[in-house]
């Protein structure tokens, strides 16, 4: 049995969380487990896992879990400061500031569009979002491992921080007069995306220096946040791309 304190340790299941967690550097790992009709897993991952039974897995992650077989134990990757996040001046990726998007796994699916579009961290509050649990890094597909996830206290007193910072924020809103392609995205800003349903709260959407909306068409309805900011971070990864900066 493993004698640290589990608030230091966290499960992660699934072979893309678990193969980047093994590549971290940053990451211990107390324990790689198996399922024996995933022994070869252990190949691709470098390094000799323990083989368990099915009942493991059923008993630590629930049945309806998509564990694919692995899982490692870990040291949780440390906390992350806002003002650490900033400290490059010649850094032009945006930050993603999420106002009380609670779905672990729309959380997990933003991390992974992060990190594939480019974008510095993302940020959330500490009340009114969710854990780093198993089912957030399986939806990262690996993502856990390579973008920051900062907690803050107050997301718009964060917000006037950056913008005293050079940073100018742009809010995610259906009812916006502009459309987001108009917006410039090449320069340093922070993308602020609201929960499903209920959107920007009052105060953050005042807080932003500009609404957009994304161009739709079609009755359907709106994205939800994750396929929201995946499409507002092409956009900035493709303007950026355009002007010569660097991704």
């Amino acid at each position: 049995m493993l004698r640290k304190n589990e608030k230091e340790l966290q499960w992660l299941y699934g072979k893309h969380a678990v193969k980047a967690a093994l590549r971290n550097p940053e990451r211990e790992i107390q324990r790689f487990v198996l399922l024996k009709q995933s022994i070869d897993f252990q190949k691709e991952c470098g390094t000799t896992a323990e083989i368990v039974d099915g009942t493991f897995f059923s008993e630590l992650f629930g049945r309806e879990a998509v564990h694919q077989g692995c899982a490692v134990c870990a040291k949780r990757l440390r906390e992350y400061r806002l003002e650490e996040i900033i400290e490059d001046p010649a850094d032009l990726r945006p930050l993603v500031f999420l106002d009380q998007v609670t779905d672990p796994q729309n959380l997990g699916s933003i991390l992974r569009s992060a990190a594939v579009f480019g974008a510095r961290a993302v940020v959330t509050t500490e009340n009114n979002s969710p854990k780093l649990t198993a089912t957030v890094a399986k939806a990262a597909s690996g993502a856990l491992e390579i973008i920051p996830l900062v907690r803050v206290v107050n997301l718009v007193q964060s917000m006037k921080f950056l913008q005293k910072m050079g940073f100018w924020s742009l809010g995610l809103e259906e009812k916006a007069s502009k459309i987001l392609s108009e917006v410039p995205l090449a320069d340093k800003f922070v993308l602020v995306v609201g929960g499903e349903g209920t959107g920007l709260r009052r105060l953050t959407k005042e807080s932003c220096d500009f609404l957009a909306k994304l161009p739709t068409g079609s009755s359907l309805g709106t994205l939800n946040a994750s396929q929201a900011i995946t499409v507002a971070l092409y956009e900035s990864l493709r303007q950026r791309e355009n002007a010569g900066h660097d991704a």
